[in-house]
């Protein structure tokens, strides 16, 4: 009974800490079949790459798939792709359709779910 007391609260705490996660991106496209959800989430900024292949952040859109149980986020895939150095001047300008077709299907804005 304890074990599964602490099972439970694990997965509440990730729960609340993949809600605030994705409290930083903006949703693009949600499908949804009886209890399961699916939605594709973006986010763009300038983003810290390993330092071997740059010293400084680069702008980059990244995109996020969240697979939700009755609307609770149980799991996460994510892609980020390069913007041009451009970009950084106007993050609030750049639409989901800019770039939409460096992602593979399942993260485009008429993509597939699965």
């Amino acid at each position: 009974m304890l074990i599964a007391m602490l099972v439970l609260i694990a997965l509440a705490l990730r729960a609340i800490y993949l809600e605030a996660w994705l409290a930083r991106s903006v949703p693009i496209r949600k499908d949804r079949q009886g209890w399961l959800g699916v939605e594709v989430r973006r986010r763009v900024g300038m983003q810290e790459i390993p330092g071997h292949v740059s010293e400084f952040p680069v702008p980059r859109e990244e995109r996020i798939r969240v697979f939700r149980l009755l609307g609770v986020a149980i799991w996460h895939d994510e892609m980020s792709v390069a913007l041009p150095n451009t970009a950084c001047e106007c993050f609030d300008n750049i639409a989901p359709q800019d770039f939409d077709r460096q992602f593979p299907n399942w993260l485009r804005l008429a993509g597939h779910s699965t």
